[in-house]
């Protein structure tokens, strides 16, 4: 594993995590986290990027600016520095590595797969976790206590188990200049994985079915009893993933 950093076009450090296996890899996987998540996973992601490494696969796990360890402030988050900073990120390996790419985004960074990586003909396949294409509904699911406060331009603070933090207003506004549609349609023929549980209690699970009905080449896996999280089912969610690269790629397990 290689620590680096790649600059955004803001010229913040985006702090990422590189795998790649022993031989020259035949494509590269962008693993992108969830809304306040982190490019560890909880540590998931280094077992899960060495059961990718047996693929043939190198794997790039970065921070989203303002998330973890890169820099910047989370209270400009929004979709579209997201897929701004995914987009440099796929720039930066296109000109290391010149394989296909895979994107993989959980929740909202999903989303951001979809927002910044959908045109893009150097991606081969996409795979979206307990992927949102309502944004406004899911966020205000969310937050339902502060969505309003957003809604008339208020910046509003909240605590979770990470700490505290700031939303601003733009985070919500951004939303409307995103046409999730247009994403799907522009991702053609190219192959996606969709894996949603079927009591996601944060991102319902119509989104999954949404976008399985608007995507030419979808396979859609629902996951009875895992929740957003997946905690107690993260390795049966990894295992559907693999079998789907393997089966989709033709890569030897």
């Amino acid at each position: 594993m290689k620590s680096l950093t790649i600059n955004n076009r803001y010229g913040e450090k985006l702090a990422a995590y590189l795998f790649t296996p022993q031989e020259e890899p035949r494509y590269i996987m962008v693993v992108c986290h969830g809304f306040r998540g982190g490019k560890e996973n909880g540590g998931k992601i280094f077992t899960f990027a060495e059961k990718l490494k047996k693929l043939g696969l190198g794997v790039m796990a970065f921070d989203f600016s303002g998330s973890g360890q890169s820099e910047g402030d989370f209270l400009n988050a929004s979709l579209s520095r997201q897929a701004e900073d995914l987009r440099q990120v796929i720039d930066h390996l296109d000109a290391e590595f010149s394989v296909p790419i895979i994107l993989l985004g959980r929740s909202f960074g999903g989303s951001t797969v979809l927002a910044g990586g959908s045109g893009d003909q150097r991606i081969a396949g996409y795979v979206l976790w307990s992927t949102p294409i309502n944004l406004e509904q899911t966020f205000a699911g969310m937050l339902p206590d502060k969505y309003s406060q957003l809604k008339c331009g208020e910046i509003i603070t909240i605590r979770d188990e990470a700490g505290e933090f700031g939303l601003h207003p733009d985070l919500i506004r951004d939303f409307s200049l995103h046409d999730m549609d247009s994403y799907l349609q522009q991702m053609g023929p190219r192959p996606v994985l969709v894996v949603h549980a079927t009591d996601d209690e944060v991102v319902e699970p119509r989104n999954a079915l949404y976008m399985q009905e608007r995507l030419e080449k979808c396979s859609l896996t629902m996951v009875d009893g895992a929740g957003h999280r997946f905690l107690d089912k993260i390795t049966h969610r990894e295992d559907i993933t693999l079998e789907w690269l393997i089966n989709t790629f033709d890569l030897e397990a």
